[in-house]
């Protein structure tokens, strides 16, 4: 992944890792953790001002998408389940905002899941604003007290003690600062991933590569991006020498047919020679979209899917045993596959471990 958060203010950008935070790195799952538990600390203190502890326990998300409604779900768990039990004198004083400048939260969803997500939030007390767009964040000095507060572009604005930025992506300067030729700041290529121009030497994946389908910045089709040019390595382009003196002149042949990766388990990719029809290049393949709902939600969208299966949608606890199934199988080893499930029921039975690390 080639792209990072974008910053909408410079204040924004002074602030990261203090009380704005973004979400694309483990680090920052880290920082964010930490920052929560810190937050709770410190308005536990008796001898702060009301206004400094309703800041600091005031959490916003901004970003409609399912990684922003993820999130915000999980961080709602965390802080009603797990952190409350140890600061229940705090519960009052919480305040959890989802803030999304379109007109609706998981825009590429069916829209029934998207307001059954909706929905879904404000039951659980989750202030989601849309139409609503970042405008910047300020340092005040309120009551004596140093503030940060939120400015947003419908005049509005919030005091907080945590953002998760989640919203918008602009490219690093490797990206930016290349001879390449750009599309909306993201790497032109051709229907094989190639770069024009590179003689057939230089690729682009994921969210820094414009294909000529326009396909969205998303995990699902940057993996099968990468499965299509391993594939493409290890059957043609293995096949010439780009180090030989002789070659350095030469394009380098397009590859033969490839079969794409529709099936989203490892155990029934022989299947995809079943459902797919082998080519040369590109073909991303719609696996459906989920997003989870915290322990026991979420929705999930088959309408579109390219997948052998009911052209369907699904809601709550259905739709997370097919989320949590899914991300199992994503995991690169055994043990891992086995570990999961234990955390998810110790956390289940016992709780979540708050302490800062």
């Amino acid at each position: 992944m080639f792209l990072t958060t974008h910053f909408c203010s410079p204040s924004i950008e002074r602030l990261e890792g203090v009380v704005v935070f973004f979400l694309k790195h483990l680090f920052h799952a880290r920082q964010i953790r930490n920052r929560i538990v810190e937050c709770f600390e410190r308005a536990s203190n008796y001898t702060i001002p009301a206004v400094q502890r309703d800041r600091l326990l005031t959490f916003i998300v901004v970003g409609g998408g399912p990684t922003s409604c993820e999130f915000m779900a999980e961080l709602h768990d965390f802080i009603t389940k797990d952190v409350k039990k140890w600061y229940p004198e705090l519960t009052k004083h919480i305040k959890l905002v989802l803030v999304e400048a379109g007109p609706g939260i998981l825009g590429s969803f069916d829209k029934a899941l998207s307001e059954y997500y909706l929905q879904k939030l404000k039951e659980k007390n989750i202030d989601v604003r849309l139409n609503t767009a970042v405008a910047g964040v300020d340092e005040r000095y309120i009551d004596g007290e140093q503030i940060t507060v939120a400015r947003f572009a419908d005049g509005s604005e919030i005091n907080f003690g945590t953002m998760i930025w989640s919203a918008g992506l602009s490219p690093v300067k490797m990206i930016s600062s290349s001879d390449f030729k750009l599309n909306r700041s993201r790497i032109v290529v051709d229907e094989y991933l190639r770069v024009p121009e590179t003689k057939g030497r230089v690729y682009a994946l994921g969210d820094c590569a414009a294909s000529p389908d326009e396909l969205p910045p998303t995990a699902t089709v940057a993996e099968q991006q990468a499965l299509y040019l391993a594939d493409c390595f290890n059957k043609y382009y293995s096949a010439v020498d780009v180090t030989d003196e002789k070659n350095k002149d030469d394009e380098i042949p397009l590859p033969g047919n490839v079969t794409p990766y529709l099936m989203p388990f490892n155990a029934l990719n022989f299947l995809n020679n079943v459902f797919c029809k082998a080519a040369p290049q590109f073909q991303y393949k719609n696996r459906g979209a989920m997003a989870s709902m915290g322990f026991g939600g979420g929705v999930t969208d088959l309408k579109h899917t390219d997948l052998p299966s009911p052209k369907t949608t699904m809601s709550g606890k259905a739709s997370y045993l097919v989320w949590s199934s899914t991300y199992l199988t994503k995991q690169l080893s055994l043990q891992n596959t086995i570990l999961i499930p234990m955390y998810w029921f110790k956390a289940w039975m016992f709780g979540r471990d708050i302490s800062r690390f």
